[in-house]
């Protein structure tokens, strides 16, 4: 099964973020993301899930080396997220995913409105897809897509980039983080919610 690029990309800086430096994963962290991917874990839960990892390991004064040390922990917080979201997202197990997405994408779509047009409207256009997944990987997409709209987007990928001089990473590590640091910036600077069925 093909994932976007991004899912990793995401997971990947999100932890290096929280870290609070840039980090290279290892082998086995990436063998952990690929199996949330093939389970088709949502992006946004995984998030949720390294924060509450994190945060577990604050309170206790402990540090996080690598996203496999936090294996369990993930594990079990992805597991009890994913229900908890599944069941406020579709109302009941007795339906699914699919059924509830019309509303979500609209209320994306009007998030996103006032930054770029266009991509809202393909947001709503997303509502005849009959795959959960597959509006996913859309939004991912879209999403990527948005950063081509934003005003002022020279001088925040200038100033990302400035926040990375020192770091010692390869070409493709450096690429991908500085990606994703300019999502999160995008974001929080326009009050734009992650494009995901279930943000």
């Amino acid at each position: 099964m093909a994932v976007p690029d991004d899912y990793f990309l995401e997971i990947e800086s999100h932890f290096a973020m929280r870290r609070g430096t840039p980090f290279i994963l290892s082998a086995k962290d990436w063998a952990l993301m690929r199996e949330w991917a093939e389970k088709e874990i949502p992006l946004p839960i995984i998030i949720e899930a390294i924060d509450s990892v994190f945060e577990k390991a604050a309170a206790r004064e402990k540090v996080v080396n690598s996203l496999s040390w936090a294996r369990n922990a993930v594990k079990i917080a992805v597991k009890e997220l994913w229900a908890e979201r599944k069941e406020l997202q579709i109302g009941a197990s007795t339906t699914v995913p699919e059924e509830g997405a019309a509303d979500m994408l609209v209320r994306l779509a009007s998030a996103v409105e006032p930054v770029s047009p266009s991509i809202a409207e393909e947001i709503r256009g997303l509502a005849k897809e009959q795959s959960a997944r597959a509006i996913e990987e859309r939004l991912i997409e879209l999403e990527r897509k948005l950063l081509l709209d934003v005003p002022e987007l020279d001088a925040m990928r200038a100033e990302v980039a400035q926040s990375l001089a020192g770091a010692k990473l390869d070409e493709k590590t450096r690429a991908r983080t500085e990606e994703a640091m300019l999502l999160r910036m995008v974001r929080e600077k326009f009050g734009l919610p992650r494009l995901s069925l279930f943000g």
